[in-house]
């Protein structure tokens, strides 16, 4: 492959001392110095030819993959924009100045939850002060068709709902709250 356009190349001066020797030996099978001359002319043109064919195939294949290079990052470009449309979520700018709590986030006990999830009534006695310790301390997941395994009075075991099974003394019904109690629950 040619290192430098051939183009921009002049065509060389097959008379001077240079070519002497060259064009000695052409003369020497038939002819004489301009016909020499013009045949090493030849020679180079047809040459000069064949480095600009490779010369523009070269630059045709630069500039093909050029142009896949620039497909391909625009494509990627575009693939990256659906993306971030279809999940914003993900990219959305943290701020660098965000704060972050390190309090413990208070969540209120896992039958509260569960009820709240199914839209059935909550006692405000999951979101006191009291109620939210409680279920802190708690350690089961359960919802209303959970089951406890019981000891009977005779000594016989049985499965009964969870809810069912709760101490009935330990939460305390919506009109018994006190103000304060209320008051927590509301914030």
């Amino acid at each position: 492959m040619p290192t430098s356009n051939p183009h921009l190349a002049m065509p060389l001066d097959f008379t001077s001392k240079r070519f002497r020797q060259a064009r000695e030996q052409i003369i020497a099978n038939s002819g004489d110095h301009d016909m020499a001359a013009n045949q090493l002319a030849l020679i180079w043109m047809l040459n000069n030819d064949l480095e600009k064919q490779d010369w523009d195939c070269q630059v045709q294949q630069q500039q093909l993959a050029a142009a896949e290079c620039e497909r391909q990052e625009e494509e990627e470009w575009e693939r990256w924009q659906e993306e971030r449309k279809k999940y914003w979520h993900k990219h959305v700018p943290i701020p660098q100045d965000a704060v972050i709590s390190s309090d413990p986030i208070i969540i209120p006990s896992p039958i509260a939850v569960c009820k709240l999830c199914k839209g059935d009534f909550v006692e405000l006695y999951y979101f006191t002060n009291k109620g939210l310790c409680n279920a802190e301390l708690s350690t089961h997941l359960a919802d209303d068709e959970a089951l406890a395994l019981l000891q009977m009075g005779d000594s016989l075991h049985s499965f009964i709902p969870l809810t069912a099974a709760q101490a009935k003394g330990t939460i305390t019904a919506d009109e018994d709250l006190s103000w304060e109690e209320f008051t927590e629950a509301a914030h």
